[in-house]
């Protein structure tokens, strides 16, 4: 019986350590803004080797019923920026919802869900995608699909859907020329502008591409943007790393408790 017990205590031991090499359950809570970051709402067309990108429309669903659940307040760029400029502090409920590339799948089957819930969100936008498809993946690995519209954007943004950049071209900026990076980050501003009339004021680096590279930062700080976010795990500080704030990467084969450890401790997994 004595054996019994100490074998079930060792099973419960080796449980609990892998428990913990999985999730990051025994951490303490994190400080920070979480920003959210999603890619692609829907399933998987068949033949993607991109699966973590794709988030169900019912994981999707589940998660903002999650923040509403627990009284998150969606956020924009726009929206902090306006707190900034009165003096006033981001809320501690705060989250901000984002999404890289701006997918089709982003109007017609997140949008939907976003409005339900009466959520903000932020798209940062591959200026010569839109209207088009992913032309950088390699279709090996992802199948092309479409990206939204101009007037799907103009749409969105009317209902309160930021609009930041990815870039013109999705193209890793550390590849790229001084002068080339600047034109990337200053072409993609205007375009955005002109086509919405509203002036960007958030970033996103492709690929999380020269994210860390302080002579990046200091480009996009010159192209007029006042945040930039990159895809360094954890909760964001806004005043602290500006131009290189932290996100938390929705994976597609994540469950709701990693979304509670991802909102609560800025992480799910080691």
């Amino acid at each position: 019986m004595g054996l019994g017990l100490m074998s079930l205590g060792i099973v419960g031991l080796l449980a609990g350590l892998g428990l913990s090499a999985r999730w990051n359950w025994w951490r303490l809570p994190a400080r920070g803004i979480p920003i959210l970051m999603y890619h692609k709402i829907g399933d998987p067309p068949p033949g993607s080797k991109l699966k973590k990108l794709w988030v169900s429309a019912g994981q999707f669903w589940q998660q903002m019923a999650y923040l509403k659940k627990h009284h998150y307040l969606p956020l924009t760029f726009f929206d902090m920026l306006s707190l900034q400029e009165k003096g006033r502090a981001v809320p501690d409920n705060g989250v901000v919802i984002s999404f890289d590339d701006g997918y089709l799948n982003n109007y017609e089957v997140a949008f939907p869900i976003l409005r339900e819930f009466n959520f903000k969100a932020v798209i940062f936008l591959v200026v010569n995608a839109v209207g088009k498809d992913n032309f950088w993946h390699d279709p090996q690995n992802e199948i092309r699909i479409p990206m939204l519209s101009w007037a799907q954007a103009e749409k969105m943004q009317s209902w309160g859907i930021e609009f930041g950049s990815h870039t013109m071209s999705h193209i890793r900026l550390s590849k790229l020329g001084p002068k080339t990076i600047q034109e990337e980050l200053d072409s993609s501003r205007r375009i955005i502008a002109e086509k919405l009339r509203k002036e960007p004021v958030s970033f996103a680096n492709p690929y999380g591409n020269g994210q860390d590279d302080q002579a990046i930062q200091g480009m996009i700080q010159k192209a007029g943007y006042r945040w930039a976010c990159s895809v360094h795990q954890g909760k964001a500080d806004l005043e602290r790393t500006p131009y290189c704030l932290n996100r938390i990467f929705v994976r597609g084969d994540d469950n709701m408790f990693d979304f509670h450890l991802n909102m609560t401790r800025g992480k799910a997994r080691l």
